[in-house]
């Protein structure tokens, strides 16, 4: 195999835009990962760390994948002992800040995943903030 073929030029030209793209728009996502559940669970859940290198502020406002039929921002609240979830219309990340989706907070809440996903899978997100920026980001799969 030659690293000199149409495709890998193509491939690595394709994922050098993205990168330079979400650079140049000022957001960026590191570990980016959605924990493993057992067969036939209907819903997963999605963390990551946004990151906002821009002066100002960045507004999260959705979220979507085809591995998925659905994909929403939640948040877990603790409410008289009971925990539970909420909707999240929105993340507002504060200029050159981050801001985290952990387990027990704020998170990506994915619906009726459409293949059965194992520990060292890749899945692709795209997230979408208001203004116009649409980020693909990949997300392994861990225990």
């Amino acid at each position: 195999m030659r690293w000199r073929h149409p495709v890998f030029v193509c491939l690595i030209l394709a994922l050098t835009l993205v990168a330079a793209a979400s650079e140049a728009a000022g957001v960026s996502v590191r570990d980016a990962w959605v924990r493993e559940t057992p067969p036939g669970m209907a819903m997963m859940a999605g963390y990551m760390e946004l990151r906002n290198n821009t002066p100002q502020p960045q507004v999260l406002v959705a979220a979507s994948s085809s591995g998925f039929e659905a994909v929403m921002i939640h948040r877990t609240i603790v409410k008289d002992g009971m925990t539970g979830m909420v909707l999240a219309s929105q993340i507002v990340l504060a200029p050159n800040a981050s801001f985290i989706f952990t387990p027990g907070g704020y998170h990506l809440m994915l619906g009726n995943p459409k293949r059965t996903l194992r520990a060292g899978d890749r899945v692709d997100i795209t997230l979408e903030f208001r203004g116009g920026l649409v980020l693909p980001v990949t997300f392994e799969v861990r225990k």
